[in-house]
């Protein structure tokens, strides 16, 4: 309502509203629901684990007592199960629920509205559907808030003031031939238009700005540092890099690091807004426990023993229009029991691996992340850039965008690594390529696989 107003208002009176609003301090800035919120983050990270979990226990209760009275899909499950809100009580409890995946929200999608949905004032969003056909839901614009705090504090821990410039390398497509855009402190450029022609206007728009915080997809990122590095060009200073939305792999955080000299800070989250994990200044992944509950499950969908490859499993805390319990998110991580240095009692995860659909899976059964393919091409400089893709588990795709020094001697290399990993069993085809093309949403996806990994478990 106040930005239609502001956007209706005479040019006069946006120019007052701008200078005061530029006068009020972080928080505030943002509002008193904010505020709030942020606050009481910045003061939650640091209490004791155990406490930790108690906080995240009560907040789960409250959400599932509401969905078992509002929400028709959840009341449905409970009865048919004899349950009632008072059986959920822990995270451990969750598993008297079933798993709720993707095809039961697009099946379901009504069911799972809660009959007081519009008192959350619900706004209707969608996965990019980059990895199957696109699924919506409802968020809540409350839950917008509390999207916004739990960024902020990530900020609040590369040492960066939301009130700072900051630089927007990911999906958008600005329209302007610059392929660039400013919007208040935010330089947005767009990860499509990127390449060695365009790489002077987008480094003389990002010095010109003088950004504090560069935030984008790892692999966007990661192609800025190469054509920067290749035209020895060290000049881009921020205080950190926040990379989100693909998986970082480590030969890319060493380049990005390399050419800003700066540390990169890594933050999983997504579109649904049923979990976060952020890292810390010690390159630990935090699970942020006032988000969301977080289950990593084995094949067997039990439990993952520390260190162990698992499935996510994510029930949001924040949205009330249309909850998501027990959600499979897709994802993949490596849980751990492991205690932070950095002093904050939020848990951690060993590692984030990416997502189901990015998984190799060999005929003998074995299932290889993304981040288990990335050393086979990492060795050759004269890789620019590359794609896995298996249609079925015998045979194996790589798609090559090659340099003019490439030869035997890298693809011989190669292949042996491939080999290393994949076993001899399944057929590789190499194809050299002119680009590997982006998802709709400017991602770009090292692993494509179609085999469905409930044909092989």
């Amino acid at each position: 309502m106040l930005k239609k107003l502001y956007h209706k208002s005479p040019e006069l009176v946006k120019t007052i509203i701008k200078r005061t609003h530029s006068k009020i301090p972080f928080p505030y800035v943002y509002g008193l629901k904010f505020t709030k919120y942020y606050r009481w983050l910045m003061k939650t990270q640091w209490l004791p684990p155990e406490e930790l979990e108690e906080l995240q226990n009560k907040r789960l209760q409250i959400i599932i007592k509401h969905a078992y009275e509002n929400v028709p899909y959840y009341r449905r499950i409970f009865d048919e199960r004899g349950l009632k809100p008072e059986d959920i009580q822990t995270k451990e409890d969750l598993k008297l629920l079933p798993v709720l995946t993707k095809d039961d929200v697009r099946k379901h999608f009504n069911e799972l509205q809660a009959e007081n949905y519009t008192k959350f004032n619900p706004i209707l969003s969608h996965t990019s559907g980059s990895t199957g056909i696109p699924m919506k839901f409802y968020l809540d614009r409350n839950n917008l808030i509390w999207e916004n705090a739990f960024v902020c504090r990530h900020w609040a821990w590369i040492g960066y003031a939301p009130t700072e410039k900051q630089a927007v390398l990911r999906g958008a497509v600005p329209k302007s031939k610059n392929y660039f855009l400013i919007n208040g402190n935010n330089l947005i450029l767009s990860s499509f238009s990127l390449n060695f022609e365009t790489l002077h206007d987008y480094l003389r728009k990002i010095l010109e700005f003088k950004p504090k915080l560069i935030r984008g997809y790892p692999s966007s990122l990661n192609f800025l540092a190469k054509l920067l590095k290749e035209k020895n060009i060290y000049t881009i200073r921020p205080k950190g890099i926040q990379t989100s939305s693909e998986t970082l792999f480590p030969k890319m955080r060493e380049e990005i690091e390399d050419v800003f000299k700066c540390k990169v800070y890594d933050l999983y989250g997504n579109g649904e807004h049923v979990s976060m994990i952020s890292e810390c200044p010690y390159g630990r992944y935090h699970i942020n426990s006032e988000y969301g509950v977080v289950e990593f499950l084995n094949k067997k969908g039990d439990n993952a023993k520390h260190g162990e490859l698992a499935e996510m499993v994510c029930t949001g805390l924040n949205k009330f229009s249309m909850p998501l319990i027990r959600y499979k998110i897709g994802d993949i991580a490596i849980p751990t029991n492991k205690k932070c240095p950095c002093g904050r009692g939020l848990p951690l995860v060993e590692s984030l691996e990416g997502r189901v659909d990015d998984m190799i899976v060999t005929p003998d059964g074995r299932l290889i992340p993304a981040s288990g393919m990335t050393l086979a091409f990492e060795f050759s400089e004269n890789i620019k850039q590359c794609q896995l893709v298996q249609t079925k588990k015998e045979e194996l795709v790589i798609n090559i965008v090659k340099s003019d020094q490439y030869g035997d001697k890298d693809h011989k290399f190669m292949l042996n690594e491939v080999r290393k990993r994949i076993g001899n069993e399944m057929k590789v085809t190499v194809n050299f390529v002119d680009d590997i093309p982006r998802t709709k949403a400017g991602k770009l996806r090292f692993v494509i696989s179609d085999v469905k990994l409930e044909e092989v478990l």
